[in-house]
C-alpha cells in the first residue's frame, strides 16, 4: 500500500527531529501559520505571473508550470505537516474524505451544480455539512 501524504511527512518529521502529534502551543501554531502564508505567497507569485502571460496572449512555459506544481506540493507539504505536528488535527485525510462527501451533496437533485457567476460552486438544498467533531482527538 502506498504511503499518504501525511505518512510521507511524518516520516520527515522523524528524521528532521519535528514536531509530530504535539499538544498545539501559541508558538506552534504561529509557526505553523507563517509556514503556510510563506508557501502560499510562493504559489501565488507563479500562478499570478501565468495569469499575466495568458491575459496578454502569451503561452505559459512548460517551467512555469513545473514551477507552479512544486509550490503546490510545497503548500501541500506545509499543510500536511500542520497536520502530523498537531495532534488534534491528525485525522486529515478521513476530514478531507468528509469534507468531499459535504462537497458533493451541494449538487443538485439532478446531480448538476449550482453556480456562481466566477465560477465557485453552492450549496443546494441537498446540502448537509461535514461533521468533524469525533476527528478530533
Amino acid at each position: 500500500m502506498k504511503n499518504s501524504r501525511e505518512d510521507l511527512v511524518r516520516k520527515l518529521h522523524e528524521a528532521f527531529s519535528l514536531p509530530v502529534g504535539e499538544e498545539p502551543s501559541a508558538s506552534l501554531l504561529e509557526l505553523r501559520i507563517r509556514l503556510i502564508h510563506e508557501e502560499a505567497q510562493e504559489l501565488f507569485k507563479e500562478m499570478n505571473e501565468a495569469v499575466a502571460l495568458i491575459s496578454s496572449g502569451k503561452e505559459v512555459p512548460k517551467e512555469l508550470y513545473a514551477n507552479m506544481l512544486k509550490e503546490l506540493a510545497d503548500l501541500q507539504y506545509v499543510l500536511s505537516g500542520t497536520a502530523v505536528s498537531l495532534f488534534p488535527l491528525s485525522n486529515l485525510q478521513e476530514a478531507f474524505e468528509r469534507v468531499y462527501e459535504s462537497n458533493m451533496s451541494k449538487l443538485d437533485e439532478n446531480g448538476k451544480p449550482i453556480m456562481r457567476e466566477d465560477g465557485k460552486f453552492l450549496k443546494s438544498d441537498r446540502y448537509f455539512a461535514p461533521n468533524l467533531n469525533d476527528l478530533i482527538e
